[in-house]
Formats: C-alpha cells, structure tokens, sequence
C-alpha cells in the first residue's frame, strides 16, 4: 500500500494520497486547492497511478478545496457525505459504506460535530490483514486532532453534542489504529493542535484532554467554554467550496 501525506507549511492543511500499486489507483483525501499539481505530480511519480477518488472529509471553512479542480484534471469522482450541501457534481457517502481499491479498503465513519457533514475515514490493507477486519489508521478529517479535538462554531445546532457523540465513536476503535487528522499546529480548526502529524487511538485517549473525557455534560462544558477567533475568510471559504472551485 501506498501512503502519502502532503503539509502545507502555514496553515497546519493535510491532504493524503493512498492506494493500491498493483490496482493502480489512489485516494486523494482533503486536496488543497494550491496543492493540484504537486498533487499530480505525486501520482505521475508513483508509476503513473490512476487518481479515481477525492474526498473531501467536510466543507472546509480555512482554505480552498481542490476538489472539483482535481475531478476536472482526472475525471475522478468526488464524494462528500450525504449532508454536504455542495451544489456541484459528486458522489454522496452514507455511514459505513466501503470504497475497495485492490488491496485497500475504506470505510466512511459519519462523525458530525465540527461540520454537520464530517467524516472520518477508515483505512484498511489486504496485505496487512486478508480478512478485511482490522483498521490500521483512519483519517479523523477535523473531528480529532493530534492533542485536541475541532472546533464547534461552525457546526450548527447541538454541535458539542454532537462532537461527543461522534468522538465516542471513534474511541471504540482499537487503540492500536493510527490518526491521521486534516491539519497539524497553525491551523484556526482546533485550539491547542499538536505538532505532530499522526498518533493513535490509545495515545489519544490517554493524553488528549478533550478526547478522554467520557462524560457528555462535562464534554460540552469544557469545549464551550473554549473561545476561538473565528477567522474572517471562513464564511467566503465555505461558499466557495459548496460552489467548488476551478
């Protein structure tokens, strides 16, 4: 299996390439709009793999996506869950529905909170396990950073709410799975955002304060009592993205 993650140097944005060599096709999770061409660039490098499909894990509100700008270069199908309200072509996602490529597999895991539209993205590998059973890693788009979790202002009624609900989720996963979130430290989408890059579901639950917490009301009440900047460009950006940009 190939992994590929591409960070941008301001802003903390992630956006993850994976796939399948013998199937010759990739993923290309969270495309930056700034990043197509280093994006094809990568495929064109990793033997002239095929890009058959974008996800966007949200409508993001701190950047531009690719998404569509992308799906014109390739022809590739785009997908956002069935909540997105982007009004341009793309492939509507339900809770739990598998995409396989080859010998990679993923899962989609509707984990609202951040966005009422968020998803997170569970990855399987047929070389590392042939039943297709085990996760190793899922891609927790802004739901769960690496130390901290998303923000909740732009998600709608009963955000918070939701975001335990959705974190809780992902903490029945095996604390062996990797995380691999949308953003690292100098991103606006979370308070308190890691350095790191990665970590896994069991670190997280130990050392994350906002993941560990078990109790909904005590949740709701640390994560609304966080007081974030809500950066200007965020309502502009969301429009764009539900327009999508070419």
């Amino acid at each position: 299996m190939i992994f590929r993650q591409i960070i941008s140097p301001t802003g903390g944005c992630i956006t993850y390439i994976f796939g399948c060599s013998e199937a010759g096709e990739l993923f290309v999770i969270d495309p930056k709009y700034d990043y197509t061409n280093e994006i094809l660039k990568l495929a064109e490098g990793l033997g002239d793999m095929k890009i058959a499909y974008i996800i966007d894990t949200h409508t993001h509100a701190d950047h531009i996506s690719g998404a569509r700008k992308l799906q014109s270069l390739t022809n590739a199908n785009v997908y956002y869950h069935e909540e997105s309200k982007v009004s341009f072509q793309v492939e509507r996602l339900k809770d739990g529905e598998e995409i396989k490529a080859g010998n990679v597999k993923i899962k989609v895991l509707h984990t609202p909170g951040h966005t009422p539209d968020s998803i997170s993205v569970l990855i399987y590998d047929r070389r590392r396990d042939e039943s297709w059973n085990e996760p190793w890693a899922i891609l927790t788009g802004d739901t769960l950073f690496v130390g901290t979790v998303g923000r909740i202002d732009i998600g709608g009624e009963d955000s918070a709410e939701k975001l335990y609900y959705s974190l809780s989720k992902l903490k029945e996963l095996p604390d062996y799975v990797e995380i691999f979130p949308a953003h690292t430290s100098g991103s606006v989408c979370g308070y308190g955002i890691s350095g790191k890059p990665s970590s896994t579901i069991g670190f997280e639950k130990k050392f994350n304060q906002l993941f560990k917490i078990n109790d909904k009301n005590e949740f709701i009440k640390r994560i609304t009592n966080i007081s974030l900047n809500k950066p200007k460009q965020f309502d502009e950006n969301i429009k764009i993205n539900i327009i999508g940009a070419l």
